[in-house]
């Protein structure tokens, strides 16, 4: 009997229908099916007034766009996967029409008012030619097909789309404002589009069939044009960024610092180690939480990893690049770390912090011109992929909890099942499933620091998912997201749901500790 594929699809016909509903068809399977075929049979062979959109079938014209098991993306480059049962559904932030096809006129107009073409002062000369040198800054943005797919995947655009147009409109502003044709201020109509309510949480990179590298190469360099033209940082980055560059943490300091807890130098040193490591504790552990910090020391040991912890460091230059502030960071914080961290002698270094782990891994061989000394890793990422790790001393915790995977570390290091990997051999815990747990929580880009309001509000949206979830205890591996979520999970009344760093639960595992 031939292999059969269930499609679930989100059906809506205004003139009969008094709500959607989903309609489930069964699709022959062949290797190198893809779901715009799949869509095709449907319509073909079964059922003709289904509604969708399609042209080149080539991955070119963006028409095919979709929803597809939660992530959207163009029908056509999305494989048909014999294992799993699939769901179809219109895309975000458009009314439908009919089915799966959206009303784009609303992202259209938005498009029109921004004027996306060359403005000029004079007439163009014909032939008009450019060198790939001129070329080269903008090539990436000229790839967009315009399908839409990041709009819909975007967190802040879900919140707020009409204080923040979105990455795709953003790479737009990028291309004109890098193009030496260009006569227009494209980096203030993007400041005035929300240039600064994008957390860089990568979601639209995800998505895109075309794998532009929107928050890094549009986003973040156009905020730095805007500091230097005095548009950014905005106020809220003004306190952090300032105490990086003065005194090397971007927060005060509460208690007695990791770096003072433990002896720096060789802080654990074990017999015959399996390998050794340096720890770059980032400022949140270092000067607010600073049991994570030891926690993570005592968890590599116990795996018989030897951790040496710098005995300065300072700020690794995150919150500055994220607000705009690269030449800041460039001069006063990065040769700083590199000279430290290149100074311990190991060819890995382990953060608890993914946004330090980014920017040192992504962000600082740009910065200075070459690549590093050593290769860059989350805690996570070290403990499963280059150890064993020790499960014989483990004891149960007991704990019905879920887990929120940050961006930086998911998307932004590329560790998307690291977190899970680790936590699902701490004994006692049973996993429950979160609707969208890779959804970013607002803490990241500078978001919020300098627009608290849309921070919260997509805080808000991942303290529902929590809760739903019925979990006792959210665990993530992220400082920002640890405080983010703790905040908003009170703000809801819901305290009794406990947040815990993946360091702070492995711990207590390895302590005979209840959490």
């Amino acid at each position: 009997m031939a292999k059969t594929v269930k499609i679930k699809v989100f059906r809506y016909d205004p003139d009969i229908d008094k709500e959607p509903h989903y309609e489930t068809y069964e699709v022959p399977y062949s290797e190198g099916l893809m779901i715009l075929d799949a869509l095709n049979y449907i319509y073909e062979n079964i059922d003709g007034t289904l509604a969708y959109r399609w042209a080149c079938r080539a991955g070119q014209c963006g028409s095919c766009a979709v929803i597809i098991n939660g992530k959207p993306k163009i029908a056509c480059r999305a494989a048909l996967e014999k294992e799993e049962d699939v769901t179809i559904t219109p895309l975000l932030q458009f009314p439908v029409i009919k089915d799966l096809v959206v009303d784009l006129e609303r992202g259209l107009r938005r498009i029109e008012r921004m004027r996306p073409y060359v403005e000029r002062v004079k007439k163009a000369p014909r032939p008009e030619i450019m060198t790939a040198e001129a070329i080269e800054p903008i090539k990436e943005f000229r790839e967009c097909i315009e399908c839409w797919a990041c709009i819909s995947a975007c967190p802040a655009v879900a919140e707020a789309w009409q204080e923040f147009s979105g990455p795709m409109y953003h790479a737009k502003f990028a291309r004109l404002q890098f193009d030496e044709r260009d006569v227009e201020d494209r980096v203030k109509m993007a400041f005035i589009e929300g240039l600064y309510k994008c957390t860089t949480c990568r979601a639209c990179v995800e998505v895109c069939p075309k794998e532009i590298e929107i928050p890094e190469k549009a986003i973040e360099k156009m905020r730095a044009i805007a500091v230097r033209t005095g548009l950014g940082p905005l106020p809220g980055h003004a306190e952090y960024t300032s105490r990086a560059i003065k005194f090397g943490r971007t927060v005060d300091k509460i208690g007695t610092s990791l770096l003072e807890m433990v002896q720096t130098g060789y802080a654990a040193r074990v017999k015959n180690p399996k390998d050794t490591v340096g720890y770059f504790p980032g400022c949140l552990t270092d000067y607010r939480l600073q049991e994570v910090g030891k926690a993570i020391i005592e968890i590599l040991t116990k795996n018989n990893i030897e951790v040496i912890v710098p005995s300065e460091f300072t700020c690794c230059g995150s919150p500055l690049i994220r607000a705009g502030l690269v030449d800041e960071a460039k001069e006063n914080l990065v040769p700083k770390n590199v000279k430290i961290l290149e100074g311990l002698g190991v060819k890995t270094v382990v953060t608890g912090c993914p946004g330090c782990g980014m920017t040192i891994k992504r962000n600082y061989p740009e910065l200075i011109g070459r690549e590093l000394g050593f290769e860059t890793m989350h805690v996570s990422q070290y403990l499963a992929r280059n150890v064993d790790l020790n499960v014989n001393d483990m004891t149960s915790v007991n704990v019905k909890a879920t887990i929120h995977n940050p961006c930086h570390l998911n998307r932004g290091l590329g560790a998307p099942d690291d977190l899970e990997n680790v936590m699902s051999k701490i004994p006692g815990v049973k996993l429950v499933e979160m609707e969208e747990a890779d959804r970013c929580c607002g803490a990241g880009g500078g978001v919020r620091a300098g627009e608290r309001s849309i921070s919260m509000m997509m805080a808000r949206r991942k303290g529902e998912f929590i809760i739903n979830s019925g979990a006792e205890a959210c665990v993530t591996q992220c400082p920002f997201c640890y405080i983010q979520i703790r905040d908003i999970l009170k703000q809801l009344g819901y305290e009794q749901i406990k947040v815990y760093d993946l360091a702070d639960l492995m711990v207590k595992s390895y302590r005979g500790e209840k959490p």
